[in-house]
């Protein structure tokens, strides 16, 4: 659920920004002003549009690389879990009893 959330919230940021880029834009565009100066203007919004998208991209990758970092964490833990969960039940570990399986280990 948290998942759709960012997704969503990614999805209004984006649109947002084109929308703000088009407006910005076609101000420019409209206003009562010389080509060169139009150009200009249009090539400094441009360059300030990318330096911001550079930054979130930066920010997207480093927020990536630590939610990946923490799933490793996880299934390394789990799979020492389950590890010692069949080691335990080893034959020659406790005598063949049987033990139900932890519920994170069933799952697929």
């Amino acid at each position: 659920m948290k998942g759709n959330r960012n997704k969503q919230w990614g999805w209004t940021a984006g649109a947002f920004a084109l929308g703000a880029s088009t407006a910005a834009a076609a101000t420019l565009l409209l206003a009562p002003a010389s080509g060169r100066a139009t150009r200009r203007k249009l090539v400094s919004k441009f360059r300030s549009m990318e330096r911001s998208a550079n930054r979130q991209l930066v920010q997207s990758k480093k927020l990536l690389a630590k939610k990946a970092e923490l799933l490793k964490d996880a299934a390394v833990e789990r799979i020492g879990d389950t590890r010692e969960w069949i080691m335990e039940r080893m034959p020659n570990g406790n005598g063949g009893r049987h033990h139900p399986m932890p519920r994170h280990a069933a799952r697929r």
